[in-house]
């Protein structure tokens, strides 16, 4: 594609742009970020670079300066000469590093001078590990650990390596192991159901071919059929004889970190080891989730039903994401999953990176299937649990059904912290429906309330108002949020503010005794002006959209129905004012916002 020499123009004041931004930044924060490298590069190309360019490529991309003195606070480098660097650096790029960084090189004015910028690509998944070609891909690749590099470990790397093909190590036999050592029951159950699906391969044959056809066994190459890993964790009669390591391990924690202990020492308020198979582990784990976390009632028009600090059914799906796709190799055997239940946030920790061509992005926004243990995955689609629901769909579905689940019930999304060796999932515990609030609603004089009426319940306690574009931040629909808010004012628990088209809702005058039972943890905002209520309210909704998951602005214009410039300019707005802070450029693809601290 050839560009016009206007638009040449306008492309270099943009690099023009960006480089001076960069640099803000650098000085702004007096160090080099994770996803930025700034070098002086005045004696030559650095050795490291292609280090950096690894470690940039196996993760989620970055940026690269060359030309700018890091002592003399990111100025443009004594004896800097940008063509020879550059030339140098393009050589690096698609001569020394394997697979080639394609990707162009630009020599940008700054400050009188020249820098070398490149912006390094995110590596297709299935294309990693990047690496320093003559040191190979055990001893060139690099991930970006703070503001430098690291090299991968062996394991790590046979994680990125691992990827370009399907693994088998489920379906490996367990050498110790016999078909006496699987749970006769569970290997009945098992049966039943498989030859009751239209599937023809289990019918009429006779039981262990049945099981060797469904990957719970395999016949061993001198003859004697034994169960698979995947065989073993289904059906079992006690796994952990064979794999001591693999199992789960909850544990509900009195501080905010790791090792944070209470006056008297005390470490952990629980510490469960949930082996067995894996529903029997699903099981432990849940009734040590319900152990250890606040509840509350309320009643709706089926009935009492109560309410945890965190879904069960989103941790139920954490946890069998977490067993179903970790990785069984034999590298991590001695690595359990693990749950962690800290007073602010639920983590679930997973042994393995990502598998496929799934990247960071997608978890939770696409239903991506893939699986690297495709025989475990088969065996718990057909393995039903004490609800009789198979174990795991294997569709998809299991992290949209819980970034859905959370905003259903009022709470923030989850982070991810994926790296080559391991998946971290983190829900926080903001939630606008934690158990004081639904206390709260309980005590009011109505029963019956909807999802979408208990989320404007607790925007109004929370915020002092709410209105239609707030609600539609969590997920409800905007004819949904419309009817809530005309049934809470018909119930006499909201009073309506302003027009039409600007309406906000308060909480109604609630009887003394309610007042006065909340009082510690609860009172009304004061009425603002009609022009004061409607600015906030709107940027009260964006606050809202960035806590319930959408942190972009494509994601916040298009969840509270505004265009993107609107959607901008109260991004802004908030930005302006502290509110809310921002990661990456201005102008950056890959811009995200945060709500601040204390605000």
């Amino acid at each position: 594609m050839q560009h016009t020499p206007a638009r040449l123009q306008v492309m270099g004041d943009e690099l023009e742009h960006t480089v001076r931004e960069l640099v803000d930044r650098l000085r702004r924060v007096g160090a080099e970020p994770t996803d930025l490298e700034a070098k002086a590069a005045a004696g030559g190309l650095p050795k490291t670079v292609g280090e950096t360019l690894s470690a940039f490529a196996n993760g989620s991309g970055g940026t690269i300066l060359l030309g700018l003195s890091e002592k003399d606070g990111f100025t443009p480098a004594p004896g800097f000469s940008p063509t020879a660097i550059r030339d140098a650096l393009s050589g690096l790029c698609h001569n020394d590093m394997e697979p080639p960084i394609r990707a162009d090189v630009e020599i940008v004015p700054f400050e009188g001078a020249h820098v070398v910028y490149l912006e390094v690509p995110a590596l297709d998944p299935l294309r990693r590990p990047s690496h320093v070609k003559r040191k190979g891909a055990y001893d060139g690749s690099f991930i970006r650990a703070g503001d430098g590099d690291r090299r991968l470990t062996a394991y790590e790397a046979n994680q990125f390596l691992s990827n370009r093909a399907q693994p088998r190590d489920d379906a490996e036999a367990v050498a110790e192991a016999s078909l006496d050592d699987l749970d006769s029951t569970k290997v009945a159950d098992l049966l039943r159901r498989l030859r009751q699906s239209p599937n023809r391969a289990f019918r009429g044959v006779e039981d262990t071919l049945a099981l060797i056809r469904a990957g719970a066994c395999t016949q061993t190459p001198d003859g004697v059929v034994r169960p698979t890993l995947a065989g073993l964790l289904c059906l079992g009669a006690y796994p952990q004889q064979f794999l001591p390591q693999i199992f789960v391990s909850f544990v509900a924690l009195p501080g905010l970190s790791l090792g944070d202990s209470m006056d008297d020492g005390t470490r952990f308020l629980d510490n469960v080891t949930c082996d067995g198979t894996i529903p029997e582990m699903l099981d432990g784990v849940l009734a040590a989730a319900r152990r250890n976390m606040r509840t509350a009632a309320v009643i709706r028009q089926s009935g009492r039903e109560d309410r945890f600090d965190y879904p069960i059914d989103v941790i139920r799906e954490l946890v069998v994401n977490a067993m179903l796709h970790r990785d069984y190799s034999a590298g991590s055997r001695g690595t359990q999953v693990q749950v962690e239940l800290y007073p602010d946030r639920l983590v679930v920790k997973s042994p393995g990176g990502l598998y496929g061509s799934v990247v960071p992005s997608q978890l939770g926004v696409e239903e991506v299937s893939s699986t690297r243990n495709a025989v475990l995955a088969r065996l718990l689609a057909d393995l039903p649990h004490t609800d009789g629901m198979p174990v795991s769909e294997n569709r998809g579905s299991g992290l949209p059904f819980v970034m859905n689940r959370l905003r259903q019930a009022g709470m923030s999304p989850p982070s991810f912290d994926v790296a080559p060796g391991h998946v971290h999932v983190t829900v926080p515990q903001h939630a606008l429906l934690d158990p004081p609030t639904v206390e709260w609603i309980g005590s009011l004089p109505v029963s019956g309330l909807t999802n979408e009426q208990h989320i404007a319940l607790a925007l109004m306690r929370s915020t002092g108002s709410v209105s239609n574009e707030m609600l539609r931040a969590w997920g409800v629909d905007s004819h949904a949020a419309t009817a809530a808010l005309r049934g809470l004012v018909d119930l006499n628990l909201a009073t309506k503010l302003g027009g039409r088209r600007y309406a906000t809702y308060e909480l109604a005058d609630l009887d003394e005794d309610t007042d006065a039972l909340f009082a510690d943890v609860w009172s009304p905002a004061p009425p603002l002006p009609l022009r004061q209520a409607r600015g906030d309210s709107s940027l009260e909704a964006v606050v809202q959209a960035i806590q319930a998951g959408k942190i972009t602005v494509k994601s916040i214009s298009e969840g509270l129905g505004l265009s993107f410039a609107t959607a901008t300019r109260r991004i802004n707005t908030l930005l302006d004012s502290g509110r809310i802070g921002q990661t990456g450029l201005p102008h950056s693809r890959s811009r995200t916002f945060f709500v601040r601290e204390g605000h």
